[in-house]
């Protein structure tokens, strides 16, 4: 019962002590944290690309790498040995052009078994690109108008290249070195040098450092003393 002097509050008379919030209030509240969310959701998300992305391009850097450390390997220690004769009995120890070369030589690890290999490196169209193959054939036995080419899956070494080509290099008859050509004449023997010159594909922020190989044979068989015997059993 109130006393003289004394107010009475009313039922809608909010009480500073058990006052809340209001639905506006939760609604803003509601609407900075969804906000809040979105924001950092948006932040991992450009995270995890950034990362993908930045793996993605280690990736391909190391796969540009890798390719020119088997290329130069197989490369440098090419056989002077014959793989094909001709019905003259001009016997093929080396035949290149500026989109593929065909060569003996020793194949890595394991996969060496049964001796040296007839080797093929070649450019092969991709779509608006090229890509880098690589087959192989045993030397005993092979013949290359009786091999199945699609028997020999060619391994991809690398894609992305949008313009490529092959270069060859000897010497001349004083041993000094003549000019790079993109095609490689004569075949009884092999060149001194091997260039692979590719520019890769725009945007792939990838760059491909001209490969020049020095063959490890000796200067008498690289200028066409071969001494290889011809290996073909058929």
């Amino acid at each position: 019962m109130s006393g003289p002097g004394q107010r009475v509050q009313g039922p809608g008379t909010r009480n500073g002590a058990t006052g809340g919030f209001t639905l506006i209030e939760l609604l803003l509240a509601i609407a900075v944290l969804a906000l809040l969310l979105g924001m950092a959701y948006s932040g991992l998300r450009a995270g995890v690309k950034a990362a993908d992305s930045g793996q993605d391009l280690i990736d391909r850097t190391n796969r540009v790498r890798v390719t020119q450390e088997f290329a130069r390997h197989q490369l440098s220690r090419l056989l002077p040995l014959v793989f094909e004769q001709d019905t003259a009995g001009v016997g093929t120890v080396f035949d290149g052009d500026r989109n593929k070369m065909k060569y003996v030589g020793p194949m890595p690890g394991y996969l060496g078994v049964g001796g040296p290999y007839v080797q093929e490196l070649e450019l092969l169209r991709n779509g608006r690109t090229r890509q880098l193959v690589f087959r192989h054939w045993l030397l005993n036995g092979y013949n290359a108008d009786e091999i199945d080419r699609d028997e020999a899956l060619p391994i991809r070494l690398l894609d992305g290249i949008r313009r490529g080509q092959f270069q060859y290099r000897t010497v001349d008859d004083q041993g000094m070195p003549e000019d790079w050509t993109d095609r490689w004449e004569d075949v009884t023997k092999t060149p001194v040098m091997i260039r692979m010159e590719f520019e890769m594909e725009d945007g792939s922020r990838l760059v491909w450092p001209t490969l020049d190989v020095t063959m490890v044979v000796d200067a008498g068989s690289a200028r066409g003393n071969s001494g290889g015997a011809f290996f073909n059993t058929q």
